[in-house]
């Protein structure tokens, strides 16, 4: 598996198991490599995918109202559905 398509399956996975709070890519990056599934992990590469995920309709940004330019995003049905049709979930 390539390393961006790593950071996507990471991404859904936690958006999924965060559910239905929303996860920010930095948050996110800091799970990966405590967890040790991508130990060289930055949050801007999980921002580009979760920015791609979200172009995919997978997830969706929910802005934070108590910091507006804070991106935090959540799976959507969508991306549920492909967890379970790849048996992941």
């Amino acid at each position: 598996m390539a390393h961006n398509e790593r950071i996507r399956h990471e991404i859904l996975l936690q958006c999924y198991g965060y559910r239905p709070a929303a996860r920010d890519a930095e948050r996110m990056a800091r799970a990966a490599r405590h967890e040790g599934e991508i130990p060289d992990a930055v949050a801007a590469e999980f921002a580009r995918e979760c920015a791609y995920l979200q172009g995919k309709g997978l997830i969706a940004l929910e802005p934070d109202e108590l910091a507006r330019g804070h991106k935090r995003w959540a799976i959507t049905s969508a991306g549920i559905d492909t967890l379970e049709e790849r048996g992941l979930i």
